[in-house]
């Protein structure tokens, strides 16, 4: 029997959605989309439940929550801040400079330099010859005064005879009194030219010497501007520049106040700006100046330092006058931070929290400073640490003993 139209249902013209030879209709596409999606759901079902079942057969719990973890104090040690002997410094900064600085240069005129002997740096002692002019027309006019010396002193030689002659002659009558005079009066003559020449002589002599360069006072070299050939004039450019005894002083700029506490005599330690106190020298206060500069309002100290090769003109230096002695407030020197280029200290309360204090320091001596204002005596700084602690840290305070604290006076209440 054959299918035609009319027997489809009215809603459904798809011949697919039959099959071939079954007696009525069957699922469409629709129908069988859900079925497959509550298929899907039904196997999600079965492996959720399959997994809970695993986990608790195997009794494993989720595991806990990290708990924070308890940060330790920073371990540290303390010093008490003590009254003790604290010694009044005056600072005084400057410039080293020659005691003497000598200008060396020549006394002659037009002639060429020859031979120079020494340079800079070198060590000299008094008298010794630096350098050399060309001395030959010198010494040929030495030798002409000479000559007009030696024919001067030929000259008395026959007036003082003459003059011996003349007094026989007159004795006898031979000669009269007038030629007696004539030949006195030449033997003084000629006597004077002797004289004139020797003077000749000796400022040949002098001027023979002038072209040699030699060293006023002992030293060191420090300048050189002699040039073997050059032709210098008297007074004129120096040859060399030495600083005489190889002395050196400090000359120091201080402030008005500061004058009326420094005396001469007093001792000074010096040591080179930035060498960060490692080396030391000695000087003496030799001259405290009389005036003032009205404007700067500053004088100016002469500090005569040790002979030292290290200490050289022109470098830059720190000195320390001690002028005094009072009682104040002293810690160690460790106890001191730096924030913000501020000194500060940690101070310690009985809770073990510090405190931060900012502080004005004074003179150090001895691993120790002193604290002119920001803590009290009795108080603690902590020591070993501070450079790691900020304001309201908790602390451990180490029961341990401290090196190179200051033995305390009495508290002056």
């Amino acid at each position: 029997m054959s299918i035609h139209s009319a027997e489809l249902p009215a809603d459904r013209t798809d011949l697919g959605a039959y099959a071939p030879g079954a007696p009525g209709r069957v699922r469409g596409r629709s129908g069988l989309k859900r079925y497959r999606w509550w298929l899907l759901a039904g196997g999600v079902v079965v492996l959720g439940a399959i997994a809970a079942a695993v986990l608790m057969r195997s009794g494993a719990k989720p595991a806990p929550a990290a708990a924070p973890a308890k940060v330790s104090a920073l371990p540290v040690t303390v010093a008490p801040v003590v009254v003790a002997p604290v010694t009044r410094t005056l600072l005084v900064t400057g410039s080293l400079a020659a005691f003497d600085d000598l200008p060396i240069g020549t006394e002659t005129s037009g002639l060429a330099l020859a031979e120079v002997l020494v340079d800079i740096g070198d060590t000299v002692k008094k008298g010794q010859l630096l350098a050399r002019f060309n001395d030959s027309v010198l010494r040929a006019d030495l030798a002409e005064k000479e000559a007009l010396l030696t024919e001067a002193k030929g000259n008395v030689v026959e007036a003082d005879a003459n003059y011996a002659r003349a007094q026989d002659l007159v004795r006898t009558g031979a000669m009269s009194a007038r030629d007696l005079d004539n030949r006195r009066a030449l033997a003084v003559s000629m006597r004077a030219r002797v004289g004139v020449a020797e003077a000749n002589r000796d400022l040949s002599i002098a001027r023979l010497k002038q072209s040699e360069v030699r060293a006023p006072a002992d030293g060191t070299i420090t300048a050189r501007s002699a040039r073997i050939g050059a032709v210098l004039s008297a007074g004129g450019t120096e040859l060399f520049r030495m600083i005489r005894e190889n002395r050196v002083e400090l000359v120091a700029e201080v402030p008005e106040n500061d004058m009326m506490v420094a005396k001469a005599g007093q001792t000074v330690n010096v040591t080179i700006d930035g060498d960060n106190m490692a080396h030391h020298y000695t000087g003496t206060i030799r001259v405290v100046e009389p005036t003032v500069d009205n404007k700067t309002r500053l004088g100016r100290l002469r500090i005569d330092l040790e002979r030292n090769p290290d200490l050289r003109p022109g470098m830059f230096v720190t000195g320390r006058v001690a002028v005094g002695q009072a009682d104040g407030l002293v810690v160690p020197e460790a106890a001191i931070v730096y924030r913000e280029v501020r000194p500060v200290v940690f101070v310690v309360d009985q809770e073990n929290k510090v405190a931060a204090r900012s502080v004005t320091t004074g003179a150090r001596q001895d691993g120790n400073i002193a604290i002119v204002s920001g803590v009290k005596a009795g108080e603690k700084v902590v020591l070993s640490g501070a450079g790691y602690l900020k304001d309201g840290d908790v602390v451990t305070v180490v029961d341990k003993a401290v090196e190179g604290t200051v033995k305390p006076l009495p508290v002056q209440q």
